[in-house]
């Protein structure tokens, strides 16, 4: 019976469509909260985006648009001093395993050459063998050659770690390889 006096006391007046009578119940609190503070953030996003601080949409992709053109600018992203020191043991060996698994289908498992070139002599197709040359190759491929650019397949640090056994198996001649390719490094 109280549920009946208390949705009298909820009652609006002259709300009665089809038998059915509307009742003004209080919201609830977490979704008057929710709201609340909603309302606040779009106030501090507003002042902070339109009349404050905060870049605009188009300012954000000037920005990253002159962030890439400096960098293809300023050639590779790392100096030679930088990867020598990144070209570690460890790195070697996650290479040699990232190696097997994406680049041994054309270039073989030891690096010797299959449809691409031999990677354990010292002639190069592309750059000098130094180690920024072998990951700007292997970063942006050589599509009229058919190799992929391996940027935007894996991470940078896959990208240095197989750049890093590639070069520690330069000038290994594995037997079987294809013959040499190309310019002839130190």
């Amino acid at each position: 019976m109280s549920d009946k006096t208390n949705q009298d006391d909820n009652l609006i007046e002259g709300h009665d469509y089809d038998g059915i009578q509307e009742l003004d119940n209080p919201l609830p609190a977490w979704w008057l909260w929710t709201f609340i503070f909603t309302v606040i953030f779009g106030v501090i996003y507003f002042i902070h985006y339109e009349s404050g601080s905060g870049p605009t949409s188009s300012e954000e992709l000037t920005a990253a648009m002159s962030r890439l053109e400096s960098l293809k600018k300023n050639g590779p992203l790392f100096s030679e001093t930088q990867l020598t020191a990144a070209f570690t043991d460890e790195t070697k060996h996650r290479g040699a395993e990232l190696f097997k698994t994406k680049c041994a289908v054309c270039h073989g498992p030891e690096g010797g050459g299959l449809i691409g070139p031999n990677l354990t002599d010292k002639s190069w197709l592309h750059g000098t063998g130094t180690r920024s040359d072998i990951l700007k190759t292997i970063s942006d491929g050589v599509v009229e050659k058919g190799m992929p650019p391996w940027k935007e397949q894996i991470s940078e640090n896959d990208l240095m770690d197989v750049a890093s056994y590639i070069h520690s198996i330069k000038g290994t001649f594995v037997p079987h390889g294809k013959p040499p390719q190309g310019q002839e490094q130190p």
